[in-house]
């Protein structure tokens, strides 16, 4: 017999195997054989003319893998005999290589050469297009169109041509398309492609060969027309989109080249083809054209018409590549599957035959943006649609986020229905069916999508395919990469066009290779199943057989229906078979006369190891064969094979434990619930057998009872002693609740008796006698089975407590009401009927509790409860309280029949009839009869007097005993048999007292409840008495239980707050209580403690020290309470409190003890509460002490250095250096030993970097510690009482020369260990990588150049505080500030006595001057950038200064009048000129330089408000002129400032200036403001004089060689002069010595001086060089 571990089977770990085959099950992806667009066509005029059986041909061919996965989502097969065509040496030399391809009835392949070749499906070359015919000025072939029935092919070339072949008469191009050259003047009126522009796209329109759609790679497409003439065939070509070249002499390209264009090319472009059933927009020929830019939907009939339009969504991303690509799928009919749920979806059209045609639907992309485009035929008003606002010519532009409909005045609508996003970007889209679209990423990824959902259900590797794609793009679209397009889009790359080189066909996907032509097909469902029975993988079919049948696979990809009832039709069958299959296949070769095991399977001819491993492995695979074959029986719904042809093929192989411990876990899962009765006794048997009794009883007690056979399951559940499935099948196949309970009695009988016989035998040490029976004495020889005898009449009582409660045994469902409460009932019944029963009620016999001889044992009222009781009395109380809880008892004896029930009473069983009228009040007073008797021992009734205690406060209703009895229960609780139970008794209590009130004495209750420790019941009583005090003191008594913590405090909290309700007395009473329970309220709790002593009691804070000595701990919280809140204060910022201010609880003692503690506790926090002292708070000494015995040294430096003892800081911190010296050679124990060994050599060690990295900060945290504290003693005054201060260095020096000394020695000592060869470390030292110890010393040395640098620093910075007080008068004296040399000069003393090495001091020195060198270097490159800074601000506000000349005078110094200002009224015109000049200016700057408008509508804008203003004052006269000058002064000033200032002195590199209000000011700088005139001033342009200029203004410089420079104009202003206001501009004229004139008077001046003598050579017109000019009349 096989043992139960070789009958359990654990499931084994998945193989990689299962893993590869889960994964592709979570995507699985399979195809319909379904028609392609053309392969759709019914018999009508669409119909091909070829009738070869697609599938059939494609389907004999041999596969291109022998080796291929089974579970492959695309089935390759290599076209051989075409590819040897092709690809062959021989082919390509005489065809030329392949480029493009084209699939329809037939397949064509472009090449190299231009030619076109035409091969059947036998991969028989039928023809090769343009053989006869000189092709070498068209190029190669670029792509490659069929028409609709497949009788004519167009082929687009490389250089423009376009040629129409008819494949049956291949002599000869049926329709030839030149290029023209736009250079030629006789194409000046011709459409067409230019020359050279690559064709890569055609298509024929609708059903006429003589139509053909083209685009190319300049981003161009045409209509072409061709038509039969008298003199021959005339093409007309219409361009639809695109622009020519701007090269040529054409009209047309000269105006293109003046606007800017941003580069383009037609990146997909698609004729919509035609469909199996007509649709309305077949005859308009649609034309999809997709750019960069925008997609564009254009009809050709009856002329080309734009009619939609949507550009490039911004959602698109740009970093993924630019690419595009589109398909169109046409009309077809279709058998709806139900409403469309689409909003905006518009009707379809009129069907026929219950056959509904869809909408044709265009699958477009831009990058990785995959949408679903529908045209449909608008069935609305057609004048509404053209009333459209938002629709204009036919062209809607939207975003492609939201659904985007466009009604136009043709009736068509373009509906966005469905978009998919990929995580890469596309370069190649076809329709595979109408339900699957397949994608080609830019990593070559062939993605298959669902329609449907649009979700992608699977993925293929095409590079080892080596897809043909070319370069069509980049050198036309390589702008947008390098500068972008004009809305800002950046492309990350332009990808290769695979558009030519990836087609499908009738479900079959084509792909042109760069060595081979391959065509696939997405294997379907059946193929899937077949792969996998065929290469032995049956589990796995199986599993996906039960995947296809529960509809958990993509249904539209593998070709299943989506019906489910089809689906469940056509999937029945294989699954079936493909398990009976497996079990066929396995199972025979399996066999063997050993059942149920793995040992069945073992080979004589191997080792037993061998053996084991391959019966093992071989049983496993049959075990998961078995798990898949009823996974999938089951979904099935195949329970009959499941049950019979199944269970055969386990059974004739001697293999039935794996079937039955399979069909175990659907059964325990509740599954499966009924089988049939020859395999549930089978299944009875072998588990048996094998000792599997508790399982066994599991599955009998979770099968229908219908499918058992009662006899069989009743006499073996007794043989083998399944009480719990004996029970189930009792109460559920025959409704009988009461024989469980009498074999129960029965048991009780036999365990009575087996006791009482082992008794006697071990008092009188006999033989038992003769008439005992075989099974007493087997009890008696085998006290373990006693114990099992008594663990199955424990059951009894679980099965009571599930009746009563309504549910099922063992399972724990619920049962019927009804069928509930009979239950209920029956069981009342036969417990409480106070006499024996008779079982069955017919022919049935009396159920004794003893032997028949035995009549008062018998005969005794409740002998069933007496028995259970006397068993288990706690089982059955327990019992009792759930059953109490249950409503079946909530009724009184005579009020449960109404009227109607007690008609139908008369027909109820005895036992149901007095099962339904029991309550509680009488089950208590029979339990209390009972166990008030003298059989039971006290420590039975206790469970009783519990029982009563709890029932009588839950159901008062209920139940009513007499307060006599009620005290007896009370006091019976009060004396607990065992200690154990003490605190169920103690809650009994408090429940019986909830709701009863004993009439005893107060104090006669509290010593007994004293006396058992009931604090809870002392709590409650002390309470309801108002005896607080003696209340607090109880909760310290009950140390047992500490739950009661918060309790306590909250009882304190509520006695003693301002609104308390007690009176003085009773608060006395409590604070006594608490001061007398001190110490035991801070163990309870410190925290809290600390703070209700604090708010009612702070006088206790003194017994802390003495009473809690012992506990440290307790004392850290409770003083860590205290001093919380004045520590959050300062941290939050208040200002220390002043010592009479402190608590008084904050004394010296619980300062130091808190100081201590935390050293002890809580190191890290011991500076943060320092910092909260004062000085004085604390005594050093005592502080220190034990500061120093935790190791806090912060602490200590800390508490020195407030003090002001910093050299008794500087020496413990040297001590605590050395501390860490030591434990950094201690982290190298034998490294000095090892190198020594080593002779010098390089040793790499290494230590526990985790520790040296804690000791490395260590050493760093105090070395900068330190030299904080000689940084800050050197600020400090000198000590006039010093004892050094006649020695050679002050105490500032000592301490940092001490410092210095340690960090040195530190380093020289460790390095010593470390590397007793210099050598060695300088040759680690200068190494690409370093160990530890290298490390470690280059560390050091970094520390000593830190000491230094600190050093250097804090005497430079007194040395500065020296010379700054001598400056000051401040008296220093030799010792008052730090210097760096008499430190050095005592440290290289000091170190040349203790180390007279002269490697030593060297390695000392070099640290030492390499901190002089950073700080050099970086004082150095501070200096620079610092100078650098401040000279160009410098030089800036100098060039600011010099620029501009300010006059001296506002008046003229020939004639006197006023030049500028207020008073100047003539000179109105002069700034009505000026503000027409800024003005002009300011509009011709904004063009160029793109200002925006506001700039200038602001001064506009104030002019008009001015003239307003004015207007509405009614001002006139000079008065009127003076503010109107006023307004033209403020504009000028306003506009010059803020426009003009920089920009026209940047062009130039000259100078040009304001006269504003007496000041000269130059376009960059400010304004000087006259004092004598406080209104706003006039703004006027005064500019030097260019020699060459005729009708420049000039400001004249001096001949006597004064300096000037080269000032000229801005040229702005000189072509924006205008001859009217030339001479108002020019009316002044200032000299370097700024003296001011009127041009007019300065020339008559002048004049008058030629006349009389003077020289003329210096009048104005005079020519003259630069620098030459007038001179200052006044000044010369």
């Amino acid at each position: 017999m096989a043992s139960t571990s070789d009958f359990l089977l654990q499931s084994p770990p998945l193989r990689p195997f299962d893993l590869r085959f889960h994964t592709r099950h979570e995507s699985p992806a399979f195809s319909l054989r379904s028609s392609s667009p053309s392969g759709s066509v019914g018999q009508s005029s669409r119909m091909s003319s070829v009738s070869i059986n697609f599938d059939d041909v494609f389907d004999a061919l041999p596969s291109d893998d022998q080796n291929r996965l089974p579970w492959d989502v695309v089935r390759w097969t290599k076209l051989r005999k075409l590819s040897s065509q092709v690809y062959s040496e021989s082919g390509k030399k005489q065809f030329g290589a392949a480029t493009c391809v084209a699939v329809a009835s037939t397949v064509a392949v472009g090449t190299a050469k231009g030619l076109v070749l035409i091969f059947d499906y036998n991969q028989n070359l039928l023809c090769a297009l343009g053989s006869n015919v000189n092709l070498s000025a068209a190029g190669a072939v670029t792509s490659v169109a069929f028409s609709h029935d497949h009788t004519y092919i167009a082929s687009g070339h490389e250089h423009g041509h376009i040629y129409a072949w008819h494949i049956k008469r291949p002599l000869a191009a049926r329709v030839h398309i030149l290029p023209f050259d736009p250079l030629r003047p006789d194409n000046g009126r011709r459409d067409g492609h230019v020359q050279d522009a690559k064709i890569l796209h055609l298509g024929f329109m609708g059903k006429r060969h003589s139509v053909l759609v083209s685009a190319d790679d300049k981003g161009m497409a045409f209509l072409h027309v061709s038509t039969q003439q008298f003199v021959g065939k005339q093409i007309r070509t219409s361009r639809l989109v695109g622009r020519y070249p701007s090269v040529g002499t054409r009209s047309e390209a000269i105006d293109q080249s003046q606007r800017q264009k941003k580069a383009t090319s037609v990146l997909a472009f698609a004729s919509m083809p035609l469909g199996s059933s007509p649709h309305p927009l077949e005859s308009r020929g649609l034309v999809a054209l997709m750019t960069p830019h925008i997609l564009v939907l254009i009809s050709t009939s009856p002329s080309p018409q734009t009619q939609f339009k949507i550009a490039r969504p911004k959602t698109v991303s740009d970093t993924m590549g630019l690419s595009g690509s589109m398909d169109w799928f046409p009309a077809v009919s279709a058998r709806p599957i139900g409403k469309s749920s689409s909003k905006g979806r518009n009707k379809q059209p009129v069907a026929t035959n219950g056959i509904h045609p869809s909408n044709p639907r265009l699958a477009y992309c831009w990058s990785n943006v995959v949408t679903i485009l529908e045209v449909s035929v608008h069935s609305g008003d057609k004048s509404q649609s053209s009333d459209t606002s938002s629709i204009k010519e036919g062209v809607q532009s939207s975003n492609e986020s939201t659904s985007v409909t466009s009604t136009i005045s043709h009736n068509m609508e373009f509906s966005p229905v469905k978009k998919y996003v990929a995580d890469e970007a596309i370069v190649a889209l076809r329709w595979l069916n109408s339900q699957i679209l397949v994608l080609v990423t830019i990593t070559q990824r062939l993605l298959i999508l669902n329609e449907v959902t649009m979700h992608v259900t699977d993925t293929v590797d095409l590079v080892p395919r080596q897809i043909m794609h070319h370069d069509y793009f980049s050198a036309q679209l390589n702008e947008l990469v390098i500068r972008g397009g004009q809305g800002g889009d950046h492309y990350a790359t332009i990808p290769d066009a695979f558009f030519n080189s990836f087609k499908t066909f009738k479900g079959r996907i084509f792909l042109l290779g760069s060595y081979e032509f391959a065509v696939g097909h997405l294997s379907s469902w059946a193929e899937r199943l077949d792969s996998l029975i065929e290469s032995e993988k049956f589990a796995e079919g199986i599993r996906l057989s039960t995947k296809y049948y529960n509809g958990e696979a993509d249904q539209v990809t593998i070709g299943l229906p989506e019906d489910e009832a089809a689906r469940h039709a056509a999937v029945y069958d294989r699954l079936v078979e493909s398990v009976l299959t497996a079990l066929r296949y396995v199972l025979t070769n399996s066999g063997s006369s050993t059942p149920t095991t793995s040992e069945a399977l073992k080979d004589e001819d191997t080792s037993e190891e061998e053996q084991q491993q391959q019966a093992d492995a071989q049983y496993r695979q049959i075990a998961n064969i078995a798990e898949a074959s009823f996974e999938a029986l089951y979904a099935a719904d195949a329970l009959d094979v499941l049950f019979d042809s199944v269970y055969e093929y386990f059974e004739s192989a001697n293999l039935r434990g794996v079937y039955f411990e399979t069909l175990e876990n659907y059964i325990l899962m509740e599954r499966i619930s009924v089988l049939p009765p020859t395999i549930v006794k089978e299944m009875i048997n072998i588990y048996a057998s094998l000792a599997l009794n508790d399982r066994l009883e599991e599955i009998i007690c979770h099968l229908d009872t219908r499918s058992l056979d009662i006899d069989q399951v009743t006499v073996l559940c007794r043989s083998y002693e399944l009480y719990d499935a004996l029970i189930y099948v009792w109460n559920q196949a025959l409704a009988d609740y009461i024989s469980p309970m009498v074999d129960f009695i029965a048991l009780i009988r036999r365990y009575n008796e087996a006791v009482l016989q082992v008794s006697s035998e071990n008092e009188e040490q006999d033989v038992a006698p003769a008439s005992e029976t075989d099974e007493v004495t087997s009890l008696e020889n085998k006290p373990d089975k006693l114990e099992m005898l008594r663990k199955n009449i424990a059951k009894a009582y679980s099965y009571l407590s599930y009746i009563f409660t309504g549910r099922v045994y063992p399972t724990g469902q619920y049962i019927d009401n009804v069928d509930a409460e009979d239950a209920k009932a029956s069981l009342y019944y036969f417990l409480f009927l106070g006499s024996t029963i008779t079982w069955p009620r017919e022919h049935g016999s009396e159920i004794l509790v003893s032997d028949v001889d035995d009549e008062k044992k018998n005969t005794t009222a409740f002998a069933y409860l007496r028995m259970l009781l006397k068993f288990d009395a706690p089982a059955f109380v327990a019992v009792m309280n759930e059953a109490f809880e249950d409503t079946f008892l909530n009724h009184d004896e005579d009020d449960y029949y109404d009227e109607e029930d007690e008609k139908h009473r008369i027909d109820l069983p005895d036992d149901i009839i007095f099962g339904r009228a029991l309550t509680r009040q009488y089950i208590v007073n029979i339990l209390l009869e009972i166990l008030s008797g003298a059989e039971f021992s006290a420590k039975e009734t206790i469970y009783l007097d519990m029982f009563i205690a709890r029932t009588t406060a839950k159901y008062p209703q209920f139940i009513k005993l007499s307060d006599s009895m009620l005290k007896e229960v009370m006091f019976r609780l009060c004396a607990p048999p065992s200690q154990e139970i003490a605190d169920d008794c103690q809650l009994s209590v408090e429940y019986l007292l909830s709701g009863y009130t004993p009439d005893d004495d107060v104090d006669e209750l509290v010593r007994v409840f004293v006396k058992v420790r009931y604090y809870r019941v002392l709590r409650w009583l002390f309470r309801i008495t108002k005896q607080y005090g003696r209340l607090v003191s109880v909760f310290f008594e009950d140390s047992e239980h500490h739950d009661a913590s918060d309790e306590v405090f909250d009882t304190i909290e509520s006695c003693l707050n301002s609104r308390s309700e007690l009176d003085a007395e009773q608060r006395t009473e409590v604070r006594a209580a608490i001061a007398a329970n001190y110490a035991n309220l801070v163990r309870t709790d410190a925290v809290r403690a600390s703070e209700v002593i604090e708010r009612y009691m702070p006088e206790l804070h003194g017994q802390l020290y003495d009473k809690l000595q012992d506990r440290r701990d307790l004392m850290f919280k409770y003083l860590k309470a205290l001093f919380a809140p004045d520590l959050r204060a300062v941290r939050d910022g208040a200002p220390l409190a002043h010592r009479r201010n402190r608590a008084k609880w904050n004394t010296l003692q619980a300062r130091e003890t808190y100081i201590s503690l935390l050293c002890e506790f809580d190191k890290g926090k011991v500076i943060k509460f320092l910092r909260y002292l004062q000085k004085g708070d604390v005594r050093l000494s005592k502080v220190l002490s034990a500061l120093e015995a935790a190791g806090v040294i912060d602490g200590e430096i800390f508490l020195l250095r407030s003090e002001g003892q910093y050299g008794e800081s500087i020496r413990r911190l040297i001590s605590h250096l050395n501390l860490l010296k030591s434990n950094i050679l201690a982290l190298y124990p034998d490294v000095a030993r090892g190198r020594s060994k080593s002779r010098g050599r390089s040793q790499w060690v290494h230590v526990d970097e985790k520790k040296l990295a804690e000791v490395e900060r260590a050493l760093q945290h105090y070395v900068v510690l330190g030299t904080r504290l000689c940084t800050e003693r050197a600020k400090k005054p000198a000590s006039t009482n010093a004892s050094n201060a006649s020695a050679k260095l002050s105490e500032t020096e000592e301490i940092w020369l001490d410092l210095i000394d340690a960090v040195v020695a530190l380093t020289r000592d460790v390095s010593s260990e470390l590397f007793p060869d210099i050598s060695v470390f300088e040759k680690m030292s200068h190494s690409s990588s370093y160990d530890s110890a290298t490390k470690t010393i280059l560390f050091l040395r970094r520390l000593v150049q830190d000491v230094f640098s600190a050093l250097l620093a804090a005497t430079s910075a007194a040395s500065a505080r020296g010379i700054s007080g001598m400056l000051n008068g401040a008296s220093t004296s030799a010792h008052a500030n730090t210097s760096f040399l008499r430190i050095l000069e005592a440290f290289l003393a000091r170190t040349a006595a203790a180390s007279p090495s002269v490697v030593d001091l060297r390695n000392v020195l070099a640290n030492i001057f390499e901190a002089y060198i950073y700080e050099r270097q970086l004082l150095s490159l501070t200096n620079r950038l610092l100078s650098k800074d401040l000279m160009v601000h410098v030089s800036s506000v100098y060039e600011m200064r010099q620029e501009g000349w300010r006059v001296s005078s506002s008046s003229c110094e020939v004639c006197g009048k006023r030049c500028w200002g207020a008073s100047a009224v003539e000179n109105e015109t002069v700034f009505e000129a000026w503000d027409r000049k800024i003005t002009d200016a300011r509009q011709k700057r904004q063009v160029r330089f793109r200002i925006p408008a506001t700039v200038v509508g602001a001064a506009d804008e104030s002019d008009t408000e001015d003239e307003e203003r004015r207007g509405r004052s009614g001002r006139s006269g000079s008065g009127s002129r003076h503010q109107h000058s006023q307004d033209h002064h403020q504009h000028g000033q306003n506009s010059l400032s803020t426009s003009l200032s920089k920009s026209a002195e940047q062009q130039q590199g000259g100078r040009w200036h304001h006269h504003v209000g007496g000041g000269i000011v130059d376009g960059g700088g400010e304004f000087a403001q006259d004092s004598n005139d406080a209104r706003p001033a006039k703004t006027i342009l005064i500019r030097a004089g260019d020699a060459a200029s005729v009708d420049s203004p000039a400001t004249a410089l001096g001949a006597d060689g004064l300096e000037f420079g080269d000032i000229r104009s801005p040229p702005v202003f000189n072509s924006l002069t205008s001859s009217a206001s030339k001479t108002e501009i020019d009316s002044l004229v200032m000299f370097k010595c700024k003296h001011l004139y009127h041009k007019k008077c300065l020339e008559k001046l002048l004049e008058l001086n030629k006349k009389k003598g003077g020289n003329g050579e210096t009048g104005w017109m005079a020519p003259r060089k630069v620098g030459e000019g007038y001179r200052c009349i006044i000044c010369h």
